[in-house]
């Protein structure tokens, strides 16, 4: 008579718990709106066939007598609508975009499109709070449990559901089939949590709170991080639209430490249960294999992802594709854009006097006439001016030698220095390096990242790169060249097609002009969130390395306790271990990231 009224609760929790999922997950599209401008989640925009579906939303709801005009962001998945005062119902522009989109065209655009998480949406539309409002159904149900001494399910089946949220294999194949990386993480991690709270172990749901709370911080960090930067950023119709951009890889990106471990100790696992079973028993031999479960390498690596991507939201940072963050472990090139690393001002780097000159003198009045926001301005000052030499009104010499000189050293301005009408001095002038680049440099030094240089400059300031290659007309071919031959590419640039092509995209821009969409992250002219992203690498590939550990010891405790004591409890032993570790990851994690700030700038 015990079963059947403790069966009843059961299912009616989790009955509870799928229903709320269903409503905190919204399933509806996301829309997210300011004072006279929203922005609405827009399908079929974001594969081959993108730009034509995109023209075709824009004119639909440019038709509409509320709507000023109306752009669609294709990496975005979004279509941005400026609309009059008073606002039309949002509910006819929301109709509109559902008559003129179009489905994906293939499982892998949906996918790429389910994977995009635009910074506008906040915790609501990530999952996240439905995955905690059925972790808090399982501490419920793990907590009826305890007080009833009856487990609804088995433990071994708590860890086979496990085995396919931390399997690389297992995980695409999830996300394949849900149609949906994310979505597969979050129902897969819904079914671990409820299946081993009913196998009476709890520590499972409180690891997965803890990650989901770095989650919802990360992704409300990001929301207030695109509250702030959406005014300036988006000024007008011509800095909202974007086509849509080629993100195919030559080859697969190369499997990190955590995945290759993962494979072989699951692998392993597996051959462990099948072996101990003839000798221990089924039971024992299934616990013996989920005590390999490597849960605290994927623990460790998500709370490092999360506790970075608030650290960057806080600098100013925009993270556009938080992916992004859970594979720095696997970058091993960094390639700099030339163009994207000139910081807008220009300096004197060298002065050469003619003949009869007063060295000291035309140092003083060059260097006080030079105007480093624009070099070609002509500014004279008393008997002195300061100009390139063909604006200058000079009698006698001209400097043709003394300025081929400089041009040849790589000036990319020669100005002259003229006393009256008479030529005193050329000086040679280049495009400023953008502040922090050194802290940039020397962080990827620490991490071991080949640096690239990528410019059309004819003798660039290069000392620190390991190779130099002409940069052309896009950069995308130089970013498919280095995947092809195996690397994984971080890129600091401000195109927008070669940011998405990367690994890991770092747009650079300043405010006025079009931010380059595509990017992983924008991170505007600032370097210091660079900083912080390569000095991470580092700090990413540390939080491996101690997880793996942390998740190797969690194996071997867990193997002792699964072949010790009675064999009913084995598994769920051997599960409580590994959760041990996998909390243990998580802190690991998020030190981690706290300690990866960049050194300060000497």
């Amino acid at each position: 008579m015990l079963r059947p009224r403790v069966t009843a609760p059961v299912v009616g929790a989790v009955g509870f718990a799928t229903r709320m999922a269903g409503w905190l997950t919204g399933g509806g599209r996301d829309v997210w709106a300011r004072p006279g401008r929203l922005y609405i989640e827009t399908h079929g925009v974001h594969g081959a066939d993108g730009a034509r579906v995109a023209r075709r939303v824009e004119r639909l709801l440019e038709r509409h007598p509320g709507v000023v005009w109306a752009r669609v962001n294709a990496p975005a998945c979004r279509v941005v609508v400026e609309v009059a005062d008073p606002p039309p119902p949002r509910r006819e522009l929301v109709a509109l975009v559902g008559r003129a989109e179009a489905n994906p065209a293939s499982v892998d655009e949906e996918i790429a499109e389910e994977e995009l998480q635009h910074p506008a949406e906040g915790p609501q539309h990530t999952g996240v709070l439905a995955n905690l409002a059925v972790d808090a159904v399982a501490l419920g149900l793990f907590g009826l449990t305890r007080v009833v001494p009856w487990a609804p399910l088995p433990a071994e089946l708590a860890g086979l559901v496990s085995v396919v949220e931390l399997h690389p294999s297992l995980r695409e194949f999830a996300a394949r089939r849900l149609h949906g990386q994310e979505r597969a993480e979050s129902l897969v991690s819904m079914a671990a949590g409820l299946a081993q709270a009913l196998a009476a172990g709890g520590s499972s749901v409180v690891v997965d709170i803890a990650e989901r709370v770095g989650l919802w911080r990360e992704a409300r960090a990001d929301q207030r991080s695109w509250r702030a930067a959406e005014p300036r950023l988006i000024r007008g119709p011509e800095d909202a639209g974007a086509d849509p951009v080629a993100v195919e890889r030559p080859r697969p990106l190369p499997d990190g430490p955590v995945e290759r471990y993962q494979r072989r100790v699951l692998i392993g696992g597996a051959a462990l249960a099948a072996a101990a079973a003839p000798l221990v028993g089924l039971r024992r031999a299934a616990a013996a294999g989920i005590a390999t479960l490597p849960k605290a390498a994927e623990a460790g690596r998500g709370a490092f992802a999360s506790q970075l991507g608030l650290m960057l939201a806080r600098s100013g940072a925009l993270v556009m594709d938080r992916a992004v963050l859970r594979r720095l472990d696997r970058l091993d090139t960094l390639v700099l854009d030339g163009a994207a690393l000139r910081s807008g001002r220009w300096a004197l780097t060298e002065l050469v006097p003619l003949a009869g000159a007063d060295t000291d003198e035309v140092a003083e009045h060059g260097s006080a006439l030079f105007a480093a926001e624009n070099p070609w301005d002509v500014r004279a000052a008393g008997e002195w001016t300061l100009a390139p030499v063909e604006e200058l009104q000079l009698r006698g010499r001209t400097g043709v030698r003394q300025r081929r000189g400089l041009a040849d050293t790589g000036a990319e301005v020669v100005l002259g220095l003229a006393r009256r009408s008479r030529l005193e001095a050329v000086l040679g002038v280049e495009a400023d390096i953008a502040p922090r680049l050194d802290t940039v440099i020397g962080a990827a030094r620490r991490a071991g990242l080949r640096i690239v240089l990528a410019t059309d400059e004819r003798r660039p300031r290069a000392d620190y790169a390991d190779a130099v290659v002409e940069r052309g007309g896009s950069l995308v071919g130089v970013v498919r060249d280095i995947q092809a031959a195996g690397g994984a590419v971080m890129l600091l640039s401000g195109d927008r097609r070669a940011l998405a092509a990367a690994d890991c995209g770092l747009g650079v821009h300043v405010d006025g002009s079009p931010p380059p969409w595509g990017a992983h992250v924008l991170i505007g002219t600032e370097l210091g969130p660079a900083a912080l992203l390569v000095e991470a690498v580092t700090a990413a590939r540390a939080v491996d390395r101690d997880c793996i550990v942390l998740a190797q010891a969690a194996t071997g405790v867990a193997a002792l306790a699964a072949l010790s004591g009675g064999s009913t409890r084995s598994a769920a032993r051997s599960l409580g271990v590994v959760n041990v570790g996998a909390a243990l990851g998580i802190a690991d994690g998020a030190w981690r990231a706290h300690r990866s700030r960049p050194a300060r700038r000497r």
